[in-house]
């Protein structure tokens, strides 16, 4: 899907240099970005989830896989 954006021409600047840099295109680094941005998100899903009415039910995914005495 294509968009239009508007940014800063120092964000649109760094943008450009971080694909340079990582052999990407504008649209790739953005791509990262938005992935990064997605994964941030996941730890307070995750925290929400542990704190939920459902912790139990996460006991038996949580393990480390250490035995414990």
């Amino acid at each position: 899907m294509k968009i239009s954006a508007s940014l800063p021409v120092d964000d649109v600047e760094f943008l450009d240099r971080f694909a340079a840099e990582h052999g990407d295109t504008r649209s790739g680094a953005l791509q990262r970005a938005v992935a990064l941005l997605r994964h941030r998100d996941l730890g307070d899903q995750y925290e929400a989830a542990w704190a939920s009415d459902s912790a139990d039910d996460w006991d038996a995914t949580a393990s480390d896989g250490l035995a414990t005495t």
